[in-house]
């Protein structure tokens, strides 16, 4: 199980994946395929989360007379969130996601008491939707607690989650084992409403573009830069 961390990690485990052992000949047409086996995994887990939407119409909290901002908005209102990936290593039992999390008060009042639950689980189109996606059913384990954040402040948390292979789903596209991370975080106000997210990660870069899956054929290795695409 991973263990959870409030500093940047300092070194690494793996070698840098710069590793070019892969033939050209052969990585390019797994990547045009792999690219769009990413995308329909990720139109596949949108699809699935508006279809429960419907199903599950969310109520909204009332708002109270006289409270502060933060306590009538919402907690997906008042907290903006920005996911970072700084890389993902890749041992012989373990993947292992290196993140950082920035959450912003976009309200004129502190929020308190705030929890944060991350973990690291695998896409894949025969697994159940509710094993892929956070809702706010998931039980995600806590790995930071926020006492306080002051009124249109950020701050930024940063830790590493585990996934063992050993229970990962893998996406076999031919012959070929590929492993698509998904990144699930749940923020919970006390004794108050929760919100969650899902990242999809990938080998690309923050700024935009297609995200690659990982192949698991090749040896240990870290790989970066890695970005991820939030399941809206």
């Amino acid at each position: 199980m991973a263990q959870p961390n409030s500093a940047v990690p300092s070194s690494d485990a793996a070698g840098p994946g710069s590793d070019e052992s892969a033939d050209a000949t052969v990585r390019w047409p797994w990547l045009a395929g792999a690219a769009a086996l990413l995308a329909l995994l990720g139109a596949g887990l949108l699809l699935w989360r508006r279809r429960r939407s419907v199903v599950v119409p969310e109520i909204e909290r009332p708002v109270v007379a006289g409270a502060g901002p933060a306590e009538a908005l919402p907690l997906s209102e008042a907290v903006q969130i920005r996911m970072e990936n700084e890389k993902l290593i890749r041992s012989a039992a373990y993947a292992t996601l290196k993140y950082s999390v920035t959450l912003i008060n976009r309200t004129d009042a502190a929020l308190t008491e705030l929890a944060l639950g991350l973990d690291l689980v695998s896409a894949h189109a025969e697994a159940p939707m509710e094993d892929q996606v956070a809702t706010l059913q998931s039980a995600l384990e806590q790995r930071h607690d926020v006492a306080r954040l002051s009124p249109r402040q950020s701050m930024t948390l940063t830790g590493q989650v585990q996934m063992p292979l050993a229970t990962a789903h893998v996406i076999r596209q031919g012959r070929l084992p590929l492993l698509v991370p998904l990144l699930r975080l749940r923020i919970d106000r006390a004794e108050s409403d929760a919100v969650v997210k899902t990242y999809v990660v990938g080998q690309g870069t923050p700024e935009g573009g297609r995200l690659q899956p990982f192949r698991l054929d090749e040896g240990p290795r870290s790989y970066a830069p890695i970005a991820q695409r939030e399941i809206a």
